[in-house]
């Protein structure tokens, strides 16, 4: 028997999502020419926009914005500022939005956007000249807007970034009652909610804590039900692995021993303790070196820690 080597084509994103559904649709008795709509990707914007930095300081930017299907509208989905953004990862976003939405009966289609760059090397004040640009493109193509297209919050954007997005939306359109509604995950005091900034690690936790109360499920990966005691890893430790962090070791009793960053990783095999954890990321800027814990040699060190 041969095994055989996955190949770069086998590991694109948007390829491992269309698998997915292909797989799933075997179960499901509808024609196959409606399977190949709901399937497909509707449209995606891509566009290069430059920004002026001050003097004659100007930098072009690669955005993007998928609407994975409109038979919900507005169609929904997160923004997200990384320098790994392609166009590849939005389609496969986009798509797995409108599955989510669906899955639970939200009345939405998929959609998912970005732009490529690294926020960490840019100044808040930059970061908002590429955000309010940025906008001022999807509005400009029907890309944003209460009833069309509502982004929120992903990774490296947060509650300030939707209130820029909000109030440059809000700049374009005077006089709409409902403008501040074109973007989800908004500051309480800009027709925010309160829970959102916790919701999507509050929802790992739920996720976590459902699959394990399937016992014939969890013997075959060795492990028992229940969440007390069980030892976790957590690659990232933003908005959603803080969250997800702290609920599943305060409420569920689990021990969460490593948690791997950008540019650190730390682990102790008793636990860490999340909110020093996180006060001392706030004063610092970096988890490294925590006093709480051993340093790893790398980010990736956290893959070879066991765990459950």
């Amino acid at each position: 028997m041969t095994t055989r080597i996955a190949t770069k084509e086998d590991l694109n994103f948007n390829r491992i999502v269309s698998k997915q559904f292909d797989r799933a649709a075997q179960y499901l008795k509808i024609h196959p020419a409606l399977l190949s709509q709901i399937k497909a990707c509707n449209n995606v914007y891509y566009f290069q926009f430059p920004v002026r930095f001050g003097g004659d300081k100007y930098e072009i930017f690669e955005g993007w914005r998928a609407e994975h299907s409109q038979h919900k509208k507005p169609v929904k989905g997160g923004l997200r500022y990384s320098e790994l953004v392609n166009q590849d990862e939005i389609m496969a976003l986009a798509a797995l939005m409108t599955y989510k939405c669906a899955i639970v009966d939200v009345p939405f289609g998929g959609s998912k956007g970005g732009v490529r760059f690294n926020p960490k090397r840019y100044s808040d004040e930059q970061i908002e000249k590429i955000t309010r640009r940025f906008t001022a493109e999807l509005i400009r193509k029907e890309y944003l807007g209460p009833g069309e297209n509502v982004p929120g919050p992903d990774v490296g954007t947060g509650e300030r970034e939707m209130a820029w997005i909000a109030d440059t939306y809000d700049a374009f359109n005077p006089g709409g009652i409902d403008n501040f509604a074109c973007v989800t995950g908004k500051p309480v005091g800009q027709g925010g909610i309160h829970g959102r900034r916790e919701a999507t690690g509050r929802g790992v936790q739920y996720g976590i804590r459902e699959a394990f109360q399937y016992a014939e499920d969890l013997k075959k990966l060795g492990l028992t039900p229940g969440m007390e005691g069980k030892t976790i890893v957590f690659q990232g430790f933003g908005n959603v692995g803080y969250y997800a962090a702290k609920f599943l070791s305060e409420e569920d009793g689990c021990k969460v021993i490593g948690i791997g960053e950008w540019d650190a990783a730390v682990y102790n095999p008793d636990g860490l303790p999340i909110e020093e954890l996180n006060e001392f990321r706030k004063e610092t800027g970096s988890i490294k070196n925590f006093p709480g814990a051993s340093s790893l040699p790398g980010t990736d060190s956290i893959w070879d820690i066991p765990c459950d």
